[in-house]
């Protein structure tokens, strides 16, 4: 808190676009991909929906850089229902956000980071649960104890999510694995998949999921300097390097599995 009782604007262009990405790449990426390419059975239409939801998240964050630059306080889209429809509809998304949206989401992002790390470190049950709890608990008390420091961690961890997604990239080219005959038929879907239009249908819902979140950012605004200019640049360049990189993953997820058997099937973990 600053001298005057407000928030300090502690967050620089660097945090702030951190947030944007560390959001928008999730444990979601890690798991959706798999059962729209299933559905899909395409790598066209598999790569038209990422891109279809990158332009979207851009358009979106686009108009939420510029409310939060016209309202550059904390809230984000609380402040933006306020000024346009008043309290009443801002206190109802509040208490949504506050009591199902907000925690039923870092819930799923919990689980689904403690169900990869008990597949690597080999552990089940009601250790996933702790290791969920902890995580949560230990993040949230780094952000009411320190805001800088927070924002430099959300920093490294961002920075360490685009390297797991170019460890892969690297990977496949070191050793070669993976074919491009993977990639034929490019836009035919392979026998036995769903209607494309179902499909698309829930490819879509799967690839919002995933991209998700970049629009918290604006929640910072009262703890981001200068918000008019920060904020806007740092969800465009947060959502520009989201979809690229996502694009980037998904071209090669495609090229490591074939559409035409079943390893795009999800696993569920051990």
């Amino acid at each position: 808190m600053s001298e005057s009782g407000g928030l300090k604007r502690e967050l620089g262009l660097a945090a702030a676009a951190a947030a944007v990405a560390g959001e928008a790449i999730a444990v979601g990426i890690f798991l959706t991909p798999a059962g729209m390419a299933k559905s899909l059975g395409s790598p066209f239409w598999l790569l038209a929906v990422w891109l279809v939801m990158g332009a979207v998240s851009l358009s979106g964050a686009l108009c939420f850089g510029e409310l939060a630059g016209r309202y550059p306080q904390a809230g984000g889209l609380y402040v933006f229902l306020r000024e346009a429809y008043g309290p009443r509809v801002a206190f109802l998304y509040g208490w949504q956000s506050l009591l199902v949206m907000d925690p039923g989401i870092t819930a799923a992002m919990a689980v689904g980071m403690a169900t990869y790390a008990a597949y690597i470190f080999g552990v089940s049950g009601a250790a996933i649960k702790l290791t969920a709890i902890v995580t949560v608990a230990l993040l949230c008390g780094l952000n009411i104890l320190n805001t800088k420091l927070s924002g430099r961690v959300l920093q490294v961890i961002t920075v360490l999510k685009f390297a797991v997604l170019i460890a892969i990239v690297g990977w496949a080219i070191a050793f070669g694995v993976g074919s491009v005959q993977n990639f034929v038929p490019f836009v035919a879907q392979r026998p036995g998949s769903p209607a494309l239009g179902g499909a698309l249908a829930g490819a879509l819902i799967a690839a919002f999921f995933s991209f998700g979140g970049w629009w918290d950012v604006s929640k910072l605004a009262g703890e981001v300097k200068n918000p008019a200019k920060t904020l806007p640049r740092a969800l465009v360049l947060g959502v520009i390097a989201v979809t690229s990189q996502v694009d980037r993953h998904e071209d090669f997820h495609k090229a490591l599995v074939s559409l035409n058997n079943g390893d795009c099937i999800d696993r569920p973990a051990r």
